[in-house]
């Protein structure tokens, strides 16, 4: 999922902690939602690219969302918690 971005310089697969905020107008978010939502129904993979970095990230099937409403503010979080490689188990 490709999230625009005024620069074009090489990309950067990000390893660790990573940390960005955004500033979408309504298509621009609902697009972004949209591709999210298709990528959420194809798999446990997500792919978040700008210009500059590759965010990929294998999530569990279940996603912890959080709703949070005051008068002048409605947040809402959505939290993909890491799918861990279980590996295999052999005897012999």
């Amino acid at each position: 999922m490709e999230i625009s971005t005024d620069k074009s310089e090489g990309r950067k697969t990000v390893e660790g902690n990573f940390s960005k905020e955004f500033y979408m107008d309504r298509k621009e978010l609902s697009e972004f939602l949209r591709k999210l939502a298709d990528e959420i129904e194809a798999g446990n993979e997500l792919e978040l690219k700008t210009d500059e970095w590759v965010l990929p990230f294998k999530f569990m099937d279940k996603v912890e969302v959080e709703i949070d409403k005051d008068r002048d503010e409605l947040e809402i979080e959505l939290e993909f918690d890491k799918l861990e490689d279980s590996g295999s188990l052999s005897i012999g």
